[in-house]
């Protein structure tokens, strides 16, 4: 179902231009009745069978602010949401905004330890969840939160919720209308929402926003990707992550049409691109993959006649999975970021194919260059809103990346010391670590703290990574530290062979379709790897790399089974 009128593509802009601050909006929206109403008919929202005009979801949000407001929520207080992805939840974000509550999106998918503790970091006033969280939820009950006074249900309530005051938004959205005067708050600091890192070692800690920065990153996106009122956007990221969260607010900005899914799967996610003629999206590399496998067995795609920008996150794209985009979705541009929660997403962009140039990336070789540019990945350059710089150690280009302007966070939340002022002299540190070249493009070593330390010398894992991508017999690879009692840590490669692909324990073996040790460390050397970063040990993954939400390797766990499966070869000797 194509989402259009009479006149072509929706177009929403004086409903939801400023719909980031919502604060503002909302207040002028409830004045002046042109705003309200000029969209009425046209869908913004579409999530399953449930489609809401532009005019009903600010009337939602309206409604739910006030209910707010009547039981009690007022400015700086934490609201805690755990949920698969939906309008109610855009709404909820926005009307917790209005009335200047703080909104901390929690991952479903966290254990309930992970859980209880993220709870117990923020303290919330209030819980809202729907039956993706039924499972930890249960357990929380049993558990004293004192700061927890409501918990609202976003699904109809099971006979097991009901046995302790639970609310449904319906029974907000009745509260008596004739109250204090309705008005828009500020949080402290304007803060607004507290993201939590989706780190892949550690414990994720929680992220302070600011409307601010929320806005900066959505002028960035807009100016960079090109996100306009014509989109109809396909969210499948899940909103508790500053990816998914940064791009929604995005598209409310611009007025674009949202189409949403509770959550990412590859098949409904091709259906829904046919279906709603979507325009864009934003991936992962585990993501884009899943697409692409299953877009290549159709008999007939529409979808790559409507895509028009892709942005991906996450970790870089391979140079065939890049190709297999430009071709399943030629009229897309597709662009990939770099960035991370604590700068609200995206530092910089890097243009990846272009179908109006008809060209990859392939000529800047972004992968593991030498001679006049840096070692390593490139990820583009920053908008000219964001400061980056280089603080090395040691003399020489390479060091830690740091950053400062209004997109950086307000604080890690629950501490002071740590507190950023965006318009201080104050540089955050990224952990990662990379240089600057004379363009302007920042390259990527890896981060501070996955560094490999062997014979004295620092391995970053991405870089040996980017090497061994450009190999045509490898699919995947995750580079590793072992314990070593020579060398301290041990170059381990993690690798998962294309279809058609061998292994062969037989270093000497060169045929066709046929991965070795020794072939592989070849390969390394012709493509100017240092010998201490070449690995040393080449594991053959079997199954599927444990991801996290946003799909980034957990490299904690990639580690571990490494070190089990030596230690099991070693015992069989």
């Amino acid at each position: 179902m194509e989402l259009r009128n009479s006149s072509g593509p929706i177009k929403k802009r004086h409903l939801l231009k400023l719909m980031t601050n919502v604060k503002f909006v909302c207040d002028k929206i409830r004045k002046q009745s042109r705003l309200l109403t000029f969209r009425r008919h046209f869908p913004v929202t579409v999530a399953g069978n449930r489609r809401k005009t532009g005019q009903q979801l600010v009337e939602e949000v309206l409604s739910l602010a006030k209910g707010l407001l009547h039981l009690g929520l007022t400015h700086g207080q934490v609201v805690a949401i755990s949920a698969y992805n939906s309008d109610r939840y855009l709404e909820w974000l926005l009307a917790i905004a209005f009335v200047g509550g703080i909104a901390a999106p929690l991952n479903y998918r966290w254990s309930f330890e992970e859980a209880r503790l993220a709870i117990a970091a923020v303290r919330p006033v209030m819980l809202v969840t729907d039956e993706s969280s039924y499972m930890w939820y249960s357990k929380l009950q049993q558990n004293d939160i004192p700061s927890l006074k409501w918990h609202i249900l976003l699904d109809s309530p099971s006979s097991d919720y009901t046995k302790r005051n639970v609310l449904t938004p319906e029974m907000l959205k009745r509260q008596p209308g004739n109250l204090l005067p309705f008005d828009y708050s500020w949080a402290p600091e304007g803060a607004v929402v507290i993201c939590f890192t989706s780190g892949t070692t550690g414990k994720p800690k929680g992220v302070a926003l600011s409307h601010g920065t929320l806005i900066i990153q959505s002028l960035a996106k807009i100016a960079v990707v090109g996100y306009n009122e014509d989109d109809v956007y396909l969210h499948t990221a899940p909103l508790c992550h500053i990816g998914g969260l940064s791009s929604a607010l995005t598209m409310l900005m611009v007025g674009g049409c949202h189409v949403l899914m509770p959550k990412f799967d590859a098949e409904s996610a091709v259906d829904a691109i046919e279906q709603y003629t979507v325009t864009s999206f934003i991936t992962v590399p585990a993501i884009m993959a899943s697409l692409i496998s299953i877009i290549r067995h159709k008999e007939t795609w529409k979808g790559g006649e409507t895509v028009e920008k892709i942005l991906n996150g996450g970790g870089s794209l391979s140079l065939e999975l890049i190709k297999d985009t430009s071709i399943f979705f030629h009229k897309a541009k597709l662009i990939s970021a770099y960035g991370m929660t604590e700068t609200c997403s995206s530092l910089t962009f890097l243009t990846l194919f272009d179908p109006m140039h008809e060209t990859t990336i392939q000529p800047l070789q972004t992968f593991g260059v030498v001679g006049s540019k840096p070692q390593g990945v490139c990820v583009g350059k920053a908008p000219t809103h964001i400061e980056l710089k280089i603080s090395a150690d040691s003399p020489g280009h390479i060091g830690r990346i740091l950053t400062r302007g209004p997109h950086t966070m307000l604080r890690y939340w629950n501490t002071i010391t740590n507190r950023l002022n965006p318009n201080s002299e104050a540089w955050l540190d990224t952990g990662d670590i990379g240089s600057i070249d004379h363009d302007g493009n920042l390259w990527l070593l890896g981060r501070t703290n996955g560094r490999i330390k062997s014979g004295g010398e620092n391995v970053y894992p991405e870089e040996v990574e980017a090497i061994l991508l450009k190999h045509p017999g490898i699919a995947s690879v995750v580079i590793v530290g072992i314990p070593d009692a020579h060398l301290t840590e041990m170059v381990t490669a993690c690798i998962q062979p294309r279809e058609n692909w061998q292994w062969s324990e037989k270093s000497s073996s060169n045929e066709e379709f046929q991965l070795a040790r020794k072939n592989l460390q070849q390969h390394c050397i012709e493509n100017h790897l240092s010998r201490f970063k070449i690995p040393k040990m080449f594991i053959v993954w079997r199954k599927p790399f444990p991801l996290t939400t946003t799909g980034k390797v957990r490299i904690d766990q990639v580690r571990k089974e490494a070190m089990s499966q030596l230690q099991t070869l070693h015992s069989n000797l």
